[in-house]
């Protein structure tokens, strides 16, 4: 089922009344100026660069003046440290997932359902997967920024759920590549599904993500468990010639 997004910055949780009209609609404006400014700037950075990327082009696009960004971000490192925080910025927080209980299978399931429709969100804009792919490869400060904040909590929630399945024999680094298997198998529907159905005809409508959650947590469930019988089972000794 698609979501719809919503169309207003803000949502009301009571009627305005005559005093505080004029104030409303000031903060609808100002948060109307940013979400603008941050599109047209997410756009802007995908398609050319930090370096590259003006702020004039931006502010033409976003249909605004240089004041407005010296408003609310006062440069462009703080414009573009906005667009990678929105970026990652989940829809969906974790904090139902860090109070779950139950078995690890089916947090495991929860927490990729959870990724995979944050990342299918027809909400977010299509230039974040080339501001995502940028920061993975050249990080900035930008990311380091949100690096804490965002996605140590997730990362740290992975891990401990892959741990409980591997069990306590499995080392820390075999617990780590795990995580980032997982993980990994959910990243690639960020890309355009143009990429995949070309490679993979039969994945031209590969967008529920239910259906995909449920692929990647049978698949990875598989595979830790068979890690597990492996790890626990004794190694046989090499005969001697």
């Amino acid at each position: 089922m698609v979501e719809k997004c919503s169309e207003s910055p803000y949502t009301h949780t009571e009627r305005p009344t005559k005093e505080n009209m004029a104030n409303v609609k000031d903060n609808a404006a100002s948060q109307e100026t940013r979400r603008r400014l941050i599109n047209a700037a997410g756009e802007v950075f995908a398609e050319r660069g930090f370096h590259a990327a003006t702020l004039q082009e931006i502010t033409d696009r976003a249909g605004v003046n240089k004041a407005a960004v010296n408003y609310h971000f006062r440069d462009k490192r703080e414009l573009y440290a906005a667009v990678v925080r929105h970026c990652l910025s989940f829809s969906r927080t974790d904090s139902a997932l860090d109070v779950m209980t139950g078995r690890p299978e089916d947090r495991l399931r929860a927490l990729v359902a959870n990724v995979v429709r944050d990342i299918l969100d027809p909400c977010m804009p299509p230039w974040r997967a080339a501001i995502i792919d940028h920061e993975l490869a050249q990080p900035t400060a930008a990311l380091e920024a949100v690096l804490d904040e965002l996605i140590a909590p997730r990362s740290r929630l992975q891990r401990d759920i892959v741990r409980k399945l591997l069990g306590p024999e499995a080392s820390e680094e075999k617990v780590a590549r795990a995580t980032v298997s997982i993980f990994a198998q959910c990243m690639i529907y960020l890309h355009d599904s143009r990429i995949r159905a070309r490679l993979h005809p039969s994945l031209a409508d590969d967008n529920e993500p239910e259906e995909i959650a449920d692929h990647i947590s049978e698949f990875s469930l598989a595979a830790l468990r068979s890690t597990r019988r492996r790890s626990g089972s004794p190694r046989r000794k090499r005969r001697s010639r």
